[in-house]
């Protein structure tokens, strides 16, 4: 059976699968960029494909950034140039035309918006490859343990890391990324009865 063609005629690559990310790499991911969204500031809650998946774009760490839920559901599949376009708020005019250089003034603001948000992902993509840093999250999250009666997702388990765990890494952060063989383990417990349903609330977590 022969491959099926595009519309250009080329037999397309095959897709890549999306991968299991391990907690240390989604910490990682949701930590930098001082833990916020790099296209509005809020807290980061996601991991955002710079290059979206459905347009190419990989799972690799390099084309990861943190972002908060609201402008990853508004990005969709859409890259960060396209993305900064829809940001914007095109002018109006009675007079039925643009005028005044309201297209101009618009071309600026997405010149603006398009290099402040270049500049934050190539900052974070530095921040995310330095190998200390990386090393320092898989050396240190491989030591944590949960001790509950079953294993919060990765999803719920990076949320309470994040309530409990930011001084940790910034002191690590200040002190250059070394790693300390001698350290102890991280320990979160649940403050409920062995039993009781797994809660996904950081708040009744705690670390020891």
């Amino acid at each position: 059976m022969s491959d099926t063609l595009n519309s250009e005629g080329v037999v397309p690559e095959p897709r890549s699968r999306r991968r299991y990310f391990p907690l240390w790499e989604e910490l990682s991911v949701l930590t930098a960029h001082d833990g916020r969204c790099v296209y509005c500031l809020a807290p980061s809650e996601v991991k955002d494909h710079v290059i979206p998946f459905a347009r190419g774009g990989d799972d690799d760490v390099h084309n990861l950034v943190p972002a908060c839920v609201a402008c990853n559901l508004a990005k969709g599949d859409r890259t960060p140039l396209e993305f900064a376009a829809l940001r914007l708020n095109p002018g109006t005019c009675s007079q039925g035309h643009p005028g005044k250089g309201l297209l101009r003034d618009e071309l600026e603001d997405l010149r603006r918006r398009y290099e402040t948000w270049v500049e934050r992902i190539e900052f974070t993509q530095v921040e995310l490859l330095y190998p200390r840093r990386s090393a320092w999250f898989k050396h240190d999250l491989a030591q944590t343990y949960f001790n509950a009666r079953e294993q919060p997702t990765i999803r719920v388990k990076a949320a309470i890391f994040r309530a409990h765990y930011h001084r940790h890494i910034a002191k690590a952060a200040a002190t250059g990324w070394g790693i300390d063989p001698r350290s102890f383990p991280f320990r979160i417990i649940q403050l409920r009865p062995w039993g009781a349903d797994l809660s996904e609330d950081p708040g009744d977590w705690v670390s020891i």
